[in-house]
């Protein structure tokens, strides 16, 4: 048994405080344990007035949620290391019910293009619901500077004329810079004629931090982001693995969050993600947002063969994210990168990774190309991509990040753009120089 501050007493009289997770939660982890340890646990918590509210398995893995006076306990069971990690607080619990939605509309996957104009990084994923709904995950980057009012935009043009947009849920993976940016000013400037019904994240706290590894950045943003959403008035959900909630007619699994790399440090903020495995119409879509080593490391432990899925979002854009291995248990027919083309192309040969994930899929997209269209259920002959609407800047990605590319590969890409439907009159160009013409 593993524990910093106090244990649980399952008499129910004290609630678990290993780390504060943030948002009235804490944790204990429980090492060496068994099922049946397990459930005599749930037992005493039972007897004492609380009540089994939810089940789930995951691969053999044991999910309980339990409630009493408006105090939720989880409870996670992983055989595979035979580790029971609890939770305690008095969050607001997500719904999980059928799912279903009323609407005549195609659900759709909808990788976004963000601007990349500046940077190669920046995530925005959308499904729209039968209903026109929209869950989505993430936002982008603050260099993508009028991303909130493409996000804004592109649910506007598919939500009919004289209805609010609706956002049946936001999901937040973690709080870098190029994940929750757009959101923070789209929720200061975007907000007229949206209504949005909640959010979902586990984010991490940032002194947790304690030897000093994180980005000054990553602190400063992530305490304005919990700033911001503490102040709205709409349900924000916390979540933990095991769990499964649904919105709509889409249902998650909650695979993985910082709480699942403790009592290891998290030395990398990417491993703080919360990782979901969504299934609509049949089809399923992994979301591990920027997962690297650490958390890689515990899914493939704990769900194997299980992870396998028919489309994935690239971890950590295809930068260091999800090892060899984990994309051979995914399997996906489809590969989704949210990146540049230059960046992926200037890192395929030196990642195995990608390589072996290439090689298994069917088809791969690159987001800076132009927002992907995935139907669900999935229907790989009916992907479209839409027409790029931004172009890198060459020579300021250059000055800013450090790589570039020929100029013979500089105008082999802005010919695409072009033939793609990019605009000439409001898009930044590519500086002039010999070799390199623009026409």
């Amino acid at each position: 048994m593993f524990f910093l501050n106090s244990d649980i007493d399952f008499a129910g009289n004290r609630y678990p405080e290993i780390y504060d997770c943030r948002e009235n939660c804490r944790m204990a982890v429980y090492t060496d344990t068994n099922i049946g340890e397990t459930e005599d646990r749930i037992e005493k918590l039972c007897k004492n007035g609380f009540s089994v509210v939810r089940k789930n398995e995951i691969a053999g893995n044991k999910f309980f949620l339990l409630e009493k006076d408006g105090m939720n306990i989880t409870a996670y069971f992983t055989p595979c290391d035979s580790t029971l990690r609890v939770t305690a607080g008095e969050n607001p619990v997500p719904y999980c019910g059928e799912p279903c939605c009323e609407g005549d509309g195609e659900t759709v996957f909808y990788a976004f293009e963000n601007d990349h104009t500046y940077i190669d990084c920046g995530m925005c994923l959308l499904v729209q619901c039968p209903d026109n709904s929209f869950f989505v995950v993430d936002s982008g980057h603050y260099f993508q500077f009028n991303d909130n009012d493409r996000i804004h935009k592109f649910m506007r043009d598919r939500t009919p004329k004289g209805e609010k947009i609706v956002v049946n849920g936001w999901l937040i993976t973690h709080a870098h810079t190029d994940h929750i940016s757009k959101l923070m000013d789209f929720l200061k400037y975007n907000c007229d004629d949206v209504v949005i019904e909640g959010f979902y994240s586990n984010l991490i706290d940032p002194k947790y931090d304690a030897e000093g590894n994180w980005d000054i950045e990553e602190i400063l943003i992530s305490e304005k982001l919990f700033r911001q959403l503490e102040a709205l008035d709409v349900p924000k959900y916390k979540l933990h693995s095991g769990m499964r909630f649904t919105v709509r007619n889409l249902s998650f699994d909650v695979l993985c969050t910082h709480e699942d790399i403790f009592p290891q440090r998290i030395k990398d903020y990417n491993d703080s993600s919360c990782a979901v495995m969504m299934t609509a119409c049949g089809t399923r879509v992994f979301i591990p947002g920027d997962c690297s080593a650490l958390a890689s490391a515990v899914m493939e432990a704990r769900y194997g063969e299980s992870l396998k899925c028919d489309v994935v979002q690239v971890a950590h854009h295809g930068h260091f994210g999800l090892s060899k291995n984990a994309y051979e248990l995914l399997s996906p027919r489809v590969a989704v990168f949210p990146i540049t083309r230059i960046k992926f192309d200037e890192e395929y040969p030196r990642l195995e990774a990608n390589r072996r994930l290439i090689e298994l899929a069917e088809k791969y997209y690159i987001t800076s190309d132009g927002t992907v269209c995935i139907p669900l259920p999935l229907d790989i002959e009916r992907i479209t991509t839409l027409p790029d609407e931004t172009f890198e800047d060459f020579a300021k990605i250059k000055n800013q990040w450090g790589y570039a590319y020929t100029d013979e590969r500089q105008q082999e890409l802005f010919d695409i753009y072009l033939k793609n439907g990019g605009n000439l009159d409001k898009e930044v160009l590519p500086v002039r120089r010999e070799g390199f013409s623009l026409r």
